[in-house]
């Protein structure tokens, strides 16, 4: 899957109304197909707060507005999946990023290890050769 709002669970619609009361939405996997097909009443976001559309209607395409634009290492992906509400994907999310943190923290310990194993062999021929 390719990593773009697009396919992004937190791509989020939004309405105001006008009390000012805020409603956001996850967008349905047909809106996703075609962005340009979204009424103009809706503004669309990121619900992790990453970027907002702002009010339409704008001189580009939706389409490539929001699948047009790099947000490679700014954003918070997380692939959509339906029915799944913000707040449950917000917390899936947090956990991958923790789990690939530990990772890699875990991988540079082996590394540590290693070198201080392999400095211990070394010193312990070092001191065999030298008694001898």
């Amino acid at each position: 899957m390719e990593r773009i709002c697009r396919n992004c669970h937190f791509l989020a619609k939004e309405y105001r109304d006008a009390l000012g009361k805020v409603y956001s939405f996850s967008l349905e996997e047909a809106k996703r197909a075609d962005l340009d097909k979204i009424e103009d009443c809706w503004s669309l976001k990121c619900e992790m707060g990453v970027w907002d559309e702002g009010l339409p209607p704008h001189g580009n395409s939706r389409s490539e507005i929001i699948c047009g634009t790099q947000r490679k290492n700014t954003c918070f992906f997380w692939p959509h999946q339906p029915n799944m509400l913000f707040d449950a994907a917000r917390e899936l999310q947090k956990r991958d990023q923790e789990n690939r943190e530990l990772k890699r923290s875990l991988f540079y310990t082996r590394i540590g290890l290693f070198i201080a194993a392999a400095g211990l062999v070394g010193d312990l021929l070092l001191r065999l050769f030298l008694q001898r």
